[in-house]
This record gives C-alpha cells, structure tokens and sequence, in this order.
C-alpha cells in the first residue's frame, strides 16, 4: 500500500501536466513502515532524456543529493515518478526494460495525461506489480 497524500498527487498530476507533450519526472521521498509506505515529498528533477517526448532520465547528481539530504532520517528515496503523455498509465516496454534490477521494493508512480483527463498508478519491484494508493 501506497499512503500519498492528495496535495501530493495533485502535485504528480500537475507536473505531468505541465511537462507535456514531454514526459516529467522526479523521486519519491517516503517512510517505509511494514508493508506500506507513506509518501512525505516528492522531488522533480529535470529530464534528461535525449527525447523527453518519448522517455525520461532523471539526474543521478540529483538523486545522490537527496540520498545524502535524507541520511540520518526516517526518510530514504523509496521510488521515482514520471508520466506519460500517450495517456496511459501503465509501465511501457521502456520502463520494463529500464527497471529489470531494480530492488523488490522500490515504486514507480506513473501519471498520464489524455487530453483534460489525467490518471495516476504505482508499481513496484522489476516485475512492476500493482500497487494500492490510498490518498490521506
């Protein structure tokens, strides 16, 4: 289970908005407690991408900062974030391919936008397993 709270997932579905017809991205700032985890901020970074219309990179300079920011707290990057502009919230051939060693736990939220309709997913681990996302 996935606890975001709604000012965050407006903040997912805003960005992603606001970036197309390109993809946006970040990380995922959160808590792990048992099998849940609680989202505490998100971080949009720029994206890197050669193609930013057809995928993303996020900064790697950027996610050890805030690996090093979050030492010492509760706190650790428990996933990233992006979206997809063909208004699908699913994991892309892309994304399966990007995420093969990636850990078990880590998430992907995935935001699409169709137009003035936006819809938002998780996922976990290299198989991306759906995940449940209950909004505080």
């Amino acid at each position: 289970m996935l606890r975001l709270p709604s000012a965050l997932h407006a903040q997912i579905l805003a960005e992603a908005r606001g970036a197309f017809p390109n993809e946006c991205c970040g990380l995922i700032e959160g808590e792990r407690m048992g099998e849940a985890v609680r989202v505490t901020a998100l971080h949009a970074t720029a994206n890197l991408a050669p193609d930013p219309t057809r995928g993303f990179e996020i900064d790697a300079a950027a996610h050890i900062r805030l690996r090093c920011a979050l030492r010492g707290t509760p706190r650790e990057v428990v996933g990233c974030y992006h979206s997809h502009p063909n208004g699908l919230a699913g994991a892309s051939a892309t994304d399966r391919a990007r995420n093969r060693d990636a850990e078990p736990e880590f998430l992907w939220l995935i935001a699409a936008v169709a137009g003035d309709r936006t819809s938002l997913a998780a996922f976990a681990g290299p198989d991306f397993s759906p995940v449940a996302i209950a909004r505080d």
